[in-house]
């Protein structure tokens, strides 16, 4: 099998190699000395008693056979003495993964393809590092215990008790405990400083956060206590938000902070920083800048299968090899993962990637694209070395399309907040087009809404509005801009042209198949133009979208429509249906009114306040994530996406058809049809620590 080689492992602890002293032979003890004749007078001494000999000491006891297996490489760690065994290395219960497949094999590299230079955002992530309290079942149906062995909920559904599996470590080998919880919660999440925004309200919503605390029992165990019930907290702490649970070991970060470390302030100037919350920022996670820590810093401890030995840095190639403290084995006692190691390359479009793809240089992507599936499938019925596998898509819509109902400028503003504008310029497109040229030919008009399979489906959210009907578009378009220039184009309610800055992320984002978004919007400028409304697409990277949000210069946004579709998703990612999501574009010139936000006063100011309806909106979704059972929760999120279908805030375009996944021939272990999407991590509900390389 293939092994990596030491220079490139971890910096590991080394113990001591204890040598076994021989045992001392016993020595015969020496005959008696005759005494010599006594005088008469004195009677005679008896001899020195013979020394007891030395018994001969048993061998060291075997060590027990382990109960556990582990990979050739970290076996020959050990035999070394550079590596405690793998018994003291997992936890008492590890957790365990039936493989999805078949039992793998130790041993290879896993060959990892993205376009651009973030590792993060190209799909690493998802591969080596994403751990969370509770993880989904691979069908998505629901959670189930991962790092928490055990979750007790009290019956008003307000007390949330975790029992962490004991003896779990970091990559660094410390103990991965309750600590770890605490820090992040009490020490970066409500830090002001570090977080002055406080906890996201996609796992903390405003109903919870007065009263909202976090206890430790013990080294193992930690409640949540919540002023109302929370009864989908779980659902959250299985997604995005949840993982962050486990990404601050305390440990190493306390000496980045200042409440651990008075002269944090002082390491910070020395690395040419203002203060300790840069230096805490370049150390640890910053949430959205660079979230993951351990994809470019190899000393930073992880919990994921793989730790970055070579970040990629200023080139093209990310190296990670096996965590020998990974906490996770399959049904036959194997400490995963199966693979040594995984190298990332980064290309500069997605065609290059194909190719790459093609020649049988990569093993795996994330997001292969709508415009290269004719591409993939070619190849693999042409006997290129590539297999394709089904995704069964976790969104309700290939394309979202938003128009700020906050928009800080009057006129645009005015406009969006009509519902006949909105319904006007879902009539004017032409979804059939759309889903022949851009999705070839997969998929079904739709608007967005959770899936037919879901249990909160809704029919009218789901279909109303989606003729394509120019006749129909003008009837709404004129109730709202009924005035037009000699050329036929619309005029605002201020007489002015009426014309919109349509913002769309550049190929560079790799949180969706940004291409067809493009390639979609150019046709809908074509049909908006044809009724009477200019809009112009601006094209830009996510940094520039990041700084645009926070001074509210975002007034139409497209996106995908890829979540809160299957099961019970649009319960714990409502984007598309509550105002105040980060996200949801329609609503966001009124976000800082109705969520937590780390804006200054100065940004706030080009923000406007919301129809006093949309604080109900919010309050009427967060009673629902208050539901303690299913059936209470579907009941009460209806009623919010009854509101969400009357309001008619966002324009989708068509229902995802089945997804594809190309991997190389050699890569097992991927179960075909699994759920895709943001939600269950794309590929990890795959469980990519139980994949396999079949050869080399």
């Amino acid at each position: 099998m293939k092994t990596v080689s030491r220079r490139k492992f971890l910096k590991a602890a080394a113990f001591a190699a204890g040598t076994v002293g021989l045992a001392a032979c016993a020595t015969t003890a020496p005959a008696p000395t005759a005494a010599p004749p006594a005088p008469p007078t004195e009677a005679p001494k008896p001899a020195e008693p013979a020394a007891p000999a030395e018994p001969t000491k048993a061998p060291e006891p075997a060590a027990p056979p382990s109960k556990f297996n582990e990979s050739p490489m970290l076996a020959e760690m050990v035999k070394a003495g550079k590596l405690p065994p793998v018994d003291q290395r997992l936890p008492e219960n590890p957790q365990v993964v039936t493989p999805l497949v078949s039992e793998g094999k130790y041993g290879g590299t896993l060959r990892q393809g993205i376009v651009g230079t973030s590792v993060t955002w190209g799909g690493g992530l998802y591969t080596v590092q994403w751990e969370n309290l509770v993880q989904w079942k691979p069908d998505f149906s629901d959670t189930e215990p991962s790092l928490a062995e055990k979750i007790e909920i009290s019956p008003d559904g307000r007390e949330y008790t975790f029992t962490l599996r004991k003896g779990i470590k970091w990559s660094d080998g410390q103990p991965f405990t309750a600590d770890d919880i605490m820090f992040y919660i009490n020490d970066v999440m409500f830090n002001k400083e570090l977080n002055p925004g406080g906890p996201g309200a996609d796992w903390l919503p405003n109903s919870q956060r007065e009263g909202f605390k976090a206890e430790k029992v013990d080294d193992q165990t930690f409640k949540l206590i919540f002023p109302n019930p929370y009864g989908t907290l779980l659902y959250n702490l299985a997604t995005w938000s949840g993982r962050q649970f486990a990404q601050y070991p305390k440990h190493y970060l306390q000496q980045f902070h200042k409440a651990y470390n008075e002269k944090a302030d002082e390491l910070a100037k020395q690395e040419g920083l203002e203060n300790w919350v840069q230096l805490f920022f370049r150390k640890g996670p910053d949430t959205w800048g660079n979230p993951d820590r351990f994809m470019d810093v190899p000393e930073y401890p992880s919990l994921g299968p793989w730790v970055v030995v070579q970040p990629i840095g200023s080139g093209t190639t990310a190296k990670f090899t096996r965590n020998p403290y990974y906490w996770k084995v399959d049904d036959k006692g194997n400490q995963l993962p199966y693979m040594d190691e995984v190298v990332v390359t980064a290309y500069q479009d997605p065609e290059t990637r194909a190719l790459a793809m093609l020649n049988g240089d990569l093993d795996f992507i994330k997001d292969p694209g709508e415009g290269n599936r004719e591409l993939y499938f070619d190849a693999m019925n042409e006997g290129k070395p590539i297999s394709i596998i089904s995704r069964t898509p976790d969104g309700g819509n290939t394309i979202s399309i938003h128009f700020n109902q906050g928009s800080k400028n009057p006129v645009l503003r005015e406009v969006f907040q009509n519902k006949d504008f909105r319904i006007g310029m879902s009539h004017a497109i032409n979804r059939e087009e759309i889903i022949e040229v851009v999705f070839k030919g997969q998929g079904k008009p739709a608007q967005v809404a959770p899936l037919e399979s879901s249990p909160l489906y809704h029919e009218k959210l789901a279909n109303q509005y989606l003729e394509y009907d120019v006749a129909k578009a003008n009837e709404h378009l004129d109730k709202v801009l009924p005035n037009k220039d000699a050329n036929g184009m619309r005029l605002g309610p201020d007489g002015k042209p009426f014309s919109i800055i349509w913002t769309c992320l550049d190929q560079n984002y790799t949180g969706g198949d940004v291409r067809s978004w493009l390639q979609a919007a150019e046709l809908m400028v074509g049909y908006f133009k044809a009724v009477g409304v200019e809009v112009k697409l601006d094209v830009i990277s996510d940094q520039v979208l990041g700084e645009r949000r926070r001074t509210n210069d975002v007034d139409m946004f497209i996106f995908h429509g890829g979540e809160g579709g299957a099961g019970m998703s649009a319960i714990f990612d409502p984007r598309w249906h509550i105002p105040g999501e980060y996200w949801g574009f329609f609503s966001h010139g009124w976000s800082p009114f109705l969520v937590p936000s780390d804006l200054t006063d100065e940004e706030k100011a080009n923000f406007v306040e919301p129809p006093p309806r949309m604080a109900e909106y919010r309050k009427m979704f967060e009673e629902a994530t208050q539901k303690t059972t299913r059936e209470e929760q579907i009941t009460a999120m209806k009623k919010v996406l009854d509101a969400s279908a009357e309001e008619f805030w966002v324009i989708g375009v068509s229902r995802p058809g089945m997804g594809y996944q190309p991997t190389s021939k050699r890569l097992v272990g991927l179960p075909d049809g699994a759920i895709d999407g943001w939600l269950p991590g794309t590929h990890k509900i795959m469980r990519p620590e139980q994949w396999f390389i079949a050869e080399g």
